[in-house]
């Protein structure tokens, strides 16, 4: 038996606590967040029925570890210098950690000192600190690595992924710029404050599982507006033409011998949505997921099929080449 809490209670962390819930093996020990509004609310607020003992959300995570507890999910931030203290928090207290913190899947890209001190941080404890998702994670890396394993030489990988948003959660559909005018995409993707994260860490995981060292900064990033031709309703509200509709983020990295691009599209109405991983070389290999692969519910997937492989590893900041396949380990009711 694994025991369990939840930290950070968005609709990803909502539907992991679900999950985790009516998963054989898993207990759900505790639901942690710092949003008031939350704080002090009973587990049945958020899952039905709640597991005994569940008890309720609260801000203190001492409060929670106290509970004896193996794992950590944590899906509170897409920044891994914020995630820090949080990490360091459960590594004191030799909690596991499996995370969607998106520059968790490569954090030396951006972060290698850091990553440095959390990785030997984790291993002198015995816990390891594991990045996870769709995407980065799965779909535009750990895939195309997992792929390339049946050709023995490449000199290009091209990943593409196209998603209708849609079909995606209130804030993924903020943070892809819905119902923004262009002038405004622009300015807040100029600060940062939009888009996609962890784009180059799937570069940089994607090349380090095919031998490659990509160094700070090198991976060429791009993101520009998707705008609306017709009139598009969204969980933002009606999407008039010649506003945005979501965005197209690339990333491009060239070596002497191969060249990387991941090139992704979430838009809220999209047509023509699918992953895509191509393969350049002696053997060329496309492989075709049509529809793609839907975000939300294979998050909370990765994330959960996780759990009980991240105890077997070797402690330390871990990232997908670490990880031995998990496999759905259990059939789960649908996620609410």
């Amino acid at each position: 038996m694994h025991r369990v809490i939840i930290v950070g209670l968005g609709p990803i962390g909502i539907s992991c606590a679900r999950t985790v819930a009516c998963t054989r093996n898993l207990e759900l020990a505790g639901l942690v967040d710092t949003d008031p509004q939350k704080q002090g609310r009973p587990a049945s607020d958020f899952i039905e029925p709640a597991p005994p003992g569940t008890g309720h959300v609260t801000s203190n995570l001492n409060a929670v570890l106290d509970r004896d507890i193996d794992v950590a999910v944590v899906t509170t931030t897409s920044s891994f210098t914020d995630i820090c203290p949080l990490l360091r928090q459960l590594i004191e207290q030799k909690v596991h950690v499996v995370s969607s913190c998106e520059q968790m899947a490569w954090p030396w890209y951006r972060h290698s000192a850091e990553a440095d001190k959390i990785d030997a941080e984790a291993a002198d404890t015995g816990c390891a600190i594991l990045g996870t998702g769709v995407n980065p994670g799965f779909v535009m890396d750990t895939l195309a690595v997992t792929l390339s394993s049946v050709v023995t030489q490449l000199t290009a990988v091209r990943c593409v992924r196209r998603v209708d948003a849609a079909l995606r959660r209130k804030p993924l559909q903020k943070k892809i710029g819905a119902t923004m005018s262009v002038q405004n995409f622009s300015a807040w993707a100029d600060t940062k404050r939009i888009g996609h994260q962890g784009l180059g860490e799937s570069v940089a995981l994607l090349a380090a599982g095919l031998g490659r060292t990509i160094p700070p900064g090198c991976v060429h990033e791009t993101l520009e507006p998707v705008v609306a031709t017709r009139p598009i309703k969204s969980a933002l509200g009606m999407i008039s033409p010649g506003t945005v509709a979501g965005m197209r983020n690339r990333g491009i990295w060239h070596g002497d011998d191969l060249t990387i691009e991941l090139d992704l599209t979430l838009s809220v109405g999209l047509d023509d949505t699918r992953d895509q991983v191509l393969i350049e070389g002696p053997v060329p290999l496309d492989l075709l997921i049509s529809n793609a692969i839907p975000g939300d519910s294979a998050t909370v997937a990765s994330l959960v099929n996780q759990i009980p492989k991240v105890r077997t590893v070797t402690p330390g900041l871990r990232t997908m080449l670490d990880m031995p396949p998990a496999g759905c380990v259990e059939g789960r009711p649908p996620l609410r």
